[in-house]
């Protein structure tokens, strides 16, 4: 650049998807690690973790990058892998193959909201708890993967009734065994190791 000369403003580079898809008005100003994010999420799958002689043993690939949490419930305590990203949240259990009677996923968000779920990329079937703070506000029993060969489109969503800020996925029936129902408190130990 020469002294006194102006240079010509920079216009910005389109996004590689292009401007008016979709996928960059969901994305807004994001930008593209959201869009590797949602690449990934929807390319790869989650390993699964197990319980081995009374003792949880994950392998590697479920619970990497993954804080880990208890969840008190009636005594019993469920270790959680915690979703608190929205790229965790978008993948949750997807692609998991096998989810112990005692393990499952913790959905944390900032704010009381409904938030809604569907089974896309699932294979097992699970139940899914929204609470607000510690009170259990819904539960979907039993919800089953979706059918081979079911598009996104059509997936059936579950939503609460009444806002929450956690939701809790255990292995389908877990609900009803822990003796979970609307209206119990469960307690939280976060940071566990």
């Amino acid at each position: 650049m020469q002294p006194g000369r102006l240079q010509p403003p920079r216009t910005p580079r389109p996004a590689p998807w292009g401007r008016s898809s979709r996928f960059a008005r969901a994305l807004g100003t994001v930008g593209r690690g959201a869009a590797l994010a949602a690449a990934l999420w929807l390319a790869a799958p989650v390993g699964a973790a197990s319980w081995g002689f009374g003792a949880w043993v994950p392998t590697a690939r479920a619970t990497e990058g993954y804080a880990q949490a208890e969840v008190i419930v009636h005594g019993q305590t469920v270790r959680v892998d915690v979703a608190d990203t929205p790229e965790k949240q978008a993948l949750g259990l997807g692609g998991r193959k096998r989810l112990g009677p005692l393990e499952g996923m913790l959905f944390v968000y900032a704010e009381r909201r409904r938030p809604a779920f569907w089974m896309h990329g699932m294979v097992i079937p699970i139940d899914m708890i929204w609470l607000d703070n510690r009170r259990v506000v819904h539960i979907e029993a039993d919800v089953p993967p979706p059918a081979p060969g079911t598009g996104p489109a059509d997936l059936p969503t579950y939503a609460p009734p009444a806002p929450a800020n956690f939701v809790l996925e255990l292995a389908a029936g877990r609900a009803k065994a822990l003796g979970l129902r609307v209206g119990d408190q469960v307690r939280y130990r976060f940071d566990v190791r």
